[in-house]
């Protein structure tokens, strides 16, 4: 994710060696104090549920122990229908309506990925070794759908004329290009990636259209993801919106960074 400050954009960091959820967490309800947006009606996406749990007990230390209504938090990348539906963070009639279909499970997807390596070679494969080329098909589907890639250009990589062993994994790859894609709309689902894809670019349409009324802060991401990066790009120029990234060197930027302070 690019973290140059500009005017349109509030991007904040909190400094290396310090708490982050500490800081986070007192830095939120200060921002509150006086304010008519209560801390339930804040959202926080973070990275991780890991995040998510190191948040909860941040404030549960600011509060002394004393019960508190906190705010929604989203972990970006572990993204769960039933949370975000109970949380309000995706319009969950897009679910209903069946615009986005359910991520296949892990398991499932590795047994149809097997099934498929066993009938592409079903002489010399044995079922180990179909399982565990279905694993690496697997992390090929979710790196190229995670960079919102495609597999059109596979066949231009290396021309005809040369590596025809080149030639025998394309032919191996189109498990992934050609029956996959059928096997997902039989079973209709999507695959995980894919899927959170999806949800992130759904709800940067929402918000667009709609900004929250409640504060919305995207904190710890860094956006690897493109389709994170997109979102945190949205949600640091909306009105209550702020992206505030861990231990940023403000020395590399154009401008200085706002710091928020413990």
């Amino acid at each position: 994710m690019h973290t140059k400050k500009s005017v349109e954009k509030n991007v904040y960091t909190i400094q290396a060696g310090l708490s982050f959820v500490d800081v986070l967490a007192l830095g939120l309800n200060q921002k509150i104090v006086g304010s008519s947006i209560p801390l339930t009606d804040c959202t926080v996406l973070l990275p991780t549920r890991r995040a998510v749990r190191s948040l909860r007990e941040a404030f549960l230390r600011g509060s002394a122990g004393k019960p508190i209504l906190l705010p929604r938090l989203i972990p970006l990348g572990d993204l769960d229908e039933d949370e975000l539906v109970l949380s309000g963070w995706e319009d969950s009639s897009l679910l209903a309506n069946g615009e986005i279909p359910p991520a296949i499970s892990s398991l499932r997807r590795h047994l149809l990925l097997t099934q498929l390596v066993q009938a592409f070679d079903n002489k010399t494969s044995s079922p180990d070794k179909a399982a565990r080329l279905a694993v690496a098909l697997a992390r090929v589907l979710d790196q190229v759908q995670t960079e919102r890639l495609s597999f059109d250009g596979l066949n231009k990589l290396v021309p005809e004329d040369y590596a025809e062993h080149w030639q025998i994994t394309l032919k191996f790859l189109e498990i992934l290009t050609k029956e996959w894609p059928a096997i997902l709309r039989e079973h209709g689902c999507l695959d995980p990636a894919d899927r959170r894809n999806k949800l992130l670019e759904n709800q940067a349409k929402l918000w667009k259209a709609t900004p929250p009324k409640g504060y919305i802060i995207a904190a710890g991401s860094t956006g690897s993801i493109p389709a994170t990066a997109d979102l945190l790009d949205l949600v640091a120029g909306l009105p209550n919106g702020c992206v505030i990234l861990p231990g940023l060197d403000q020395t590399l930027n154009e401008g200085e960074l706002p710091v928020l302070e413990p």
